[in-house]
């Protein structure tokens, strides 16, 4: 018997192994976001203002859901709750948001410092993405890397974000593909994936995407 990992109810009934049902009507797409940022859009239109004024470092943005109750537990549960089989069931979620993705499009988690790795015992983005590669065709890159120890985002405002984590990454070794699925468990003001997608098109990336379990409004 598969058992949801979110509550314990039998899973047969459903497309999925690690969720049942009623928890899959848990989640809560917009009707309306942006493809290039995946922000919530009050009318049907691809791109936002934003990111038409500013363009970022990445050419699309998937995710499963918004980040409200009680997906936000479920996140906390992966990251500070070492629940990391948590990263199986939001691998089930976003792995067939990117299974029309080309071959050569490899995925690559975003790091963690080894300081802040030490003391969690795991990155959570490395678990997920380890798992999507189990679930697609699509191998797994690692040669992204922390260099700089960063306060964590969620504590900082707004505009501390965008410097917290300046010059931040860099790649330890070239890339294995020019094309990128970077991916993490929320994104919220999107500063620590552009960081990252810019320090990838530094080094030669024609194309960055985005892939997120879930979406923080701003």
């Amino acid at each position: 018997m598969k058992l949801c990992l979110i509550c314990k109810n039998n899973t047969n009934d459903c497309d999925y192994n690690s969720i049942c049902k009623g928890c899959l009507s848990l989640l809560s797409h917009p009707r309306f976001s942006c493809q290039q940022c995946g922000v919530e859009l009050e009318h049907q239109q691809n791109i936002c203002g934003s990111c038409l004024t500013l363009p970022p470092p990445f050419s699309f943005t998937y995710y499963v859901s918004s980040y409200q109750a009680p997906i936000d537990k479920w996140v906390m549960e992966l990251k500070f709750g070492k629940n990391v089989l948590m990263s199986r069931l939001f691998a089930e979620l976003m792995s067939p948001l990117v299974k029309n993705a080309q071959e050569p499009m490899i995925l690559v988690p975003v790091p963690l410092h080894k300081s802040r790795l030490r003391k969690r015992g795991y990155n959570q983005a490395y678990e997920i993405a380890k798992e999507i590669a189990k679930l697609s065709k699509l191998k797994l890159d690692t040669s992204l890397k922390r260099i700089k120890k960063t306060e964590m985002q969620a504590q900082l405002k707004f505009k501390e974000r965008t410097k917290n984590v300046k010059g931040a990454f860099q790649l330890k070794q070239p890339l294995s593909s020019k094309h990128i699925i970077l991916v993490d468990d929320v994104m919220t003001t999107g500063n620590t994936l552009k960081e990252c997608a810019k320090t990838l098109v530094k080094a030669g990336a024609q194309e960055v995407q985005i892939l997120v379990f879930a979406r923080k409004s701003l």
